[in-house]
């Protein structure tokens, strides 16, 4: 077997990723705002990512303005029985060490 000439693997590879369609990563649209627990300033996060666990230091005032169920853990590491879920455009007051958005269930068919 004759070896591949570099460039034309080169080439080739460029190629599949020029013609390959785009992963597209999801995302909530919208912002969630709460109160740093240390800091006591505001923090926003803006059109977070969606299922993947975001550690915070909340206390106080939470506002969800998302398309997305924010799910409210306990931990850092978004472990252990849940505090709740804010709805879409819901807010609380309340500490939690994490956060993970999530699609807000369909209608029962």
């Amino acid at each position: 077997m004759k070896p591949v000439p570099i460039a034309l693997a080169t080439f080739g590879s460029a190629l599949l990723l020029a013609v390959a369609p785009a992963a597209s990563a999801q995302a909530a649209t919208g912002t969630f705002r709460y109160v740093n627990a240390y800091s006591k300033l505001p923090v926003t996060l803006t059109n977070p990512a969606d299922g993947t666990c975001i550690a915070t230091t909340a206390f106080g005032a939470v506002t969800n303005s998302t398309n997305r169920d924010a799910t409210l853990y306990p931990s850092p590491a978004c472990q252990g029985e849940p505090l709740g879920t804010l709805a879409p455009n819901g807010t609380a007051n309340l500490a939690f060490a994490s956060i993970m958005l999530t699609v807000p269930p369909g209608p029962p068919s």
